[in-house]
């Protein structure tokens, strides 16, 4: 007797082992990887944004060597790797041997998801030169790195200390940075390039672990246990649990939204903490030259009077506002020169509270839906055990 139970239980520790495995370790792997890669990207882009842009001077003149940005528009393919951007001012080379290349999803002409409340559910599309069979001339790309005199001429090169970041994108060079960072992550990271090898390799090894314990003397129960953690990677989209499984789904939406309006925030940010810290009046000096200021304002009408090109910056889901009205403007100081990754905008609201309530916030919604997924599935997983049971007896 004694032995048999042990046998159970040994059993049922390899069910277990099995569905942790296939179902939760593998799929996490990948999801970690996915969402360091698009923090890499997104803390990329956002180091790329204090780099000065690459002018005339700088290609030709005696030192050249160091970390610039252009926004260019394809020019010529010059070999297997090679490529020549030009912008109004200059042309340039990059080497693309071995450098990922970010498709941004396409927008509307004209359109800005940022202040719309629309949120992109496709991610950028990451591959590689040599995977790219045509462009058309005139391709908007954008390039971050390292900018090196060789061969007679200026290139872009990929280090391993400073790698290059070239993104393909088709809006406008004012809208490309938030664009970027909006939809630089994905939907969602558990379901990942490992996730439907690793399901079906799990589920088909517990289908046949029930097929060889049914065959066994007083394995019923542990047969049952296989074949009901075999359907594991459909239970959540079954009735009852499904009700729960859509509640999860709408909460974790919300959870990236949040994260995203958070990035959002820290994009004007970013300059000032460069450069001593944000408060109201202080000012920063941009790569190019051109001074960025954050000044607070109690009104958009007051607003539209200084600049009519502030853009308001609204959040679907995030309470702005403080105590009292006021905005948080940030723009390029009258007459000076304009940079594409410093926005015009205001803020509803103290940025640095912000950040805070939307990580807060974002939290809460992540642990809500994690509650509400587990939920669902430990209820439909209950319930098939039960039934399983009873149509196996």
């Amino acid at each position: 007797m004694m032995t048999l139970q042990a046998a159970i239980y040994l059993h049922l520790f390899i069910i277990i082992l099995i569905a942790l495995f296939f179902y939760g370790l593998i799929p996490l792997i990948g999801a970690f990887s996915v969402r360091n890669r698009w923090r890499r990207f997104r803390s990329q882009l956002m180091t790329a944004s204090l780099s000065p842009s690459l002018s005339y001077g700088v290609v030709h003149g005696n030192q050249v060597s160091g970390t610039y940005r252009i926004f260019g528009s394809l020019q010529a393919v010059q070999d297997e790797n090679i490529i020549w951007l030009a912008d109004e001012t200059v042309s340039v080379s990059i080497d693309l041997a071995g450098v990922p290349v970010y498709i941004l999803p396409s927008v509307s002409k004209g359109e800005s998801m940022v202040n719309t409340g629309e949120y992109p559910d496709e991610s950028p599309k990451r591959t590689y030169w040599n995977r790219i069979f045509s462009l058309p001339e005139k391709t908007h790309i954008f390039v971050s790195g390292n900018l090196v005199y060789k061969d007679g001429r200026s290139r872009f090169i990929n280090t391993k200390n400073n790698p290059l970041m070239v993104i393909i994108y088709d809006c406008e060079d004012s809208e490309f940075y938030s664009h970027a960072i909006l939809s630089g992550r994905q939907r969602n990271e558990y379901w990942n390039s490992l996730t439907p090898g690793s399901l079906t390799i799990g589920s088909f090894s517990l289908f046949i672990y029930f097929y060889l314990l049914i065959q066994m003397p007083y394995m019923q129960f542990t047969a049952v246990t296989a074949i009901t953690f075999s359907l594991v990677p459909v239970m959540p989209f079954l009735p009852p649990g499904l009700i729960f499984y859509y509640i999860y789904r709408h909460l974790w939406k919300s959870a990236r939204i949040l994260r995203a309006e958070r990035d959002l925030i820290r994009l004007p940010v970013n300059f000032f903490s460069s450069q001593g810290g944000l408060f109201p009046g202080s000012s920063v000096i941009l790569s190019n030259g051109g001074k960025y200021q954050c000044s607070v304002i109690s009104s958009m009408e007051e607003i539209r009077t200084m600049n009519s090109d502030v853009s308001l910056r609204e959040f679907s889901l995030l309470k702005t506002g403080t105590d009292r009205d006021e905005f948080f403007v940030f723009d390029i100081e009258q007459g000076g020169k304009v940079d594409p990754m410093a926005e015009s905008l205001a803020v509803p609201g103290n940025p640095d509270v912000l950040l805070l309530k939307s990580t807060k916030k974002a939290q809460q919604y992540e642990l809500l839906s994690a509650i509400s997924f587990g939920f669902g599935f430990i209820m439909n997983l209950l319930i098939f055990l039960t039934v399983i049971t009873l149509f196996i007896r």
